[in-house]
Parts: C-alpha cells; sequence; structure tokens
C-alpha cells in the first residue's frame, strides 16, 4: 500500500477533524493541542505541525511532533510507514524525544527509533492501560472538601504535582514559567481539582486533554502521607460531576500504569470501562 504525508492546512483540517473523532479513544492528546494551538508550530510548548497520513483517498493516520519532542500518533497502518514518519519528523526543526500513542503502533514505532539510534538513551517506557467512562451513567453527588483550584493555590499545588511526576518517573521538561502558564490555563478552563483538608492540598487531579465533548484525566495523586481515606475518590467523584454539568463532556478517557494496582482500583469503583493499552515514552536524542 503506497502512503503519503501531507501538512494540514484550511483545506484538509476537517478530514483530519473526522478521522480523529473515529479514533477519539487514542486521540485526545492531538484533538486537545489542535483546538488549543491549531495545526501550526507556534511558541507554546505542545503546539507543532499536525499532518496526515494519506492512502489514495483515505486517511490512514494523524500525527504531530510538538515543540517539546513528544510525538503523537494515531493511525491504522503499521510497521511500513515507520520510515516515512521518521524522515518527516527529521525534517523538523525539533529533536524527537517521545512518543504517545496506541500501545500496538507505538512500542514496535520506539523500538525502531531505538534501533535506528534516533534515541540514545530511554528514560521512561509505560504501557498504560487505557479505559473510558460514558458519563450518561455516571451520578455523583458533590463532594465536601473538594473544589476546583484557583490562582492562588499554585503554591501548594506545584510540590504535589512534582511529586506525582517524580514518582511516576516522567521526567519534567517544563520551565517554571512554562509549569506555571499550563496551571493558570487549567484554572482559567475550571479543569483542575484538589481536596483540602481545612486549608491544606492533600489530593489533586485535573484534565490534561479536553476537546469537543470528550476530555482526558490526568495527574490525579495525593501526598503519601494522606492516602487510603479516599480523598482520590472524592476528588474523582467531583470531577466527573463537573465534567458532566459543568462542561458537558460525554466521555472521559483515562489511563495508569499496569503495575499502578492502587489508581486501577480506584478507576474501576468508578465504573469505568477497559478499552486498551497506551503509550507514553520518553528518551534522549541524538541531538
Amino acid at each position: 500500500m503506497q502512503y503519503q504525508i501531507e501538512l494540514i492546512n484550511d483545506s484538509n483540517k476537517f478530514e483530519m477533524l473526522e478521522f480523529l473523532k473515529q479514533h477519539e479513544n487514542y486521540a485526545l492528546f492531538l484533538l486537545g493541542n489542535f483546538e488549543n494551538y491549531g495545526f501550526k508550530l507556534s511558541q507554546a510548548p505542545y503546539s507543532g505541525n499536525f499532518k496526515l497520513i494519506r492512502s489514495h483517498d483515505e486517511i490512514a493516520g494523524v500525527f504531530s511532533l510538538t515543540k517539546k519532542g513528544g510525538l503523537l500518533i494515531e493511525t491504522k497502518a503499521r510497521d511500513s510507514i515507520f520510515e516515512m514518519v521518521l524522515k518527516s519528523c527529521l525534517e523538523e526543526s525539533i529533536s524527537l524525544t517521545g512518543l504517545v500513542g496506541n500501545w500496538e503502533f507505538c512500542n514496535p514505532f520506539w523500538n525502531f527509533l531505538k534501533n535506528k539510534k534516533v534515541i540514545q538513551t530511554e528514560t521512561f517506557n509505560s504501557k498504560e492501560i487505557l479505559y473510558n467512562v460514558d458519563l450518561s451513567n455516571v451520578s455523583s453527588l458533590p463532594q465536601s472538601n473538594v473544589r476546583l483550584l484557583t490562582e492562588a493555590d499554585y503554591l501548594q499545588w506545584k510540590p504535589l504535582r512534582l511529586d506525582y511526576l517524580m514518582e511516576e518517573g516522567v521526567p519534567n521538561d517544563l520551565s517554571e514559567e512554562q509549569l506555571f502558564d499550563i496551571y493558570l490555563d487549567k484554572v482559567r478552563k475550571k479543569i483542575i481539582w484538589g481536596f483540602f483538608l481545612q486549608d491544606k492540598l492533600v489530593s489533586i487531579a485535573d484534565l490534561n486533554a479536553k476537546a469537543l465533548d470528550l476530555g482526558q484525566v490526568g495527574g490525579v495523586y495525593t501526598a503519601p502521607s494522606f492516602r487510603k481515606k479516599g480523598y482520590s475518590k472524592s476528588v474523582m467523584r467531583q470531577l466527573l460531576l463537573d465534567a458532566k454539568k459543568l462542561h458537558s463532556i460525554r466521555k472521559l478517557i483515562i489511563f495508569t500504569g499496569e503495575k499502578n494496582f492502587p489508581a486501577q482500583k480506584l478507576y474501576n469503583a468508578l465504573g469505568v470501562q477497559h478499552i486498551g493499552y497506551f503509550s507514553l515514552l520518553f528518551g534522549k536524542s541524538v541531538n
């Protein structure tokens, strides 16, 4: 099968959106970045040039290499496009350092990138269990002690966020200014929550992507000394309620590591459906 790559523009962006909608469970980072930053690389850390993979008149995939070096990709094709996608990424003025998407495609492609020495050192490799939640089937009451975070909560949120990244083993590649800007954006959009004991923030969660009537849950974390008390469950219940009532979200996507059994227990208690596996793969490039 012959494939070709096209840059997204105003004439083909609607084709791209239709493809991503059809693959919404795996494509929410792409949909969210498109909605937030458009289809062209800008100064925003997660912006990037969006590209189509086309076979004759059929779209076979969409990808974007973000300014931070993460390649977001959703495709029906397999190893036959590895060389083509890599060549397209190497034409960008960005070092490829990460891969995010469907495990079935991303895991062999990541191994290809390592064999090609594009990725010199692997820093993070996680096969994530992917869930979704149909919010039409969810009923939840407002949770005591849980509220949307405000700008004033940043100094309490930041150490919890950094501890979460460290515990997960995910590198923090954002500057202080970028981290603060992303936090403020979530505050403005009302997609970041916390559980407070009196005035102390002890548990957090947010949406790390939101587009159309979809949301993707991220950053669910409770400080170690406050665990096993139901605080994360309360945050998640309020998140589900606000996602449905405040944001009119139809479906939430959630993923967590295969060995993160406490998180799996939490999500299963909320009535999630296991739908597949997702990849979070990061490393260091030749540059």
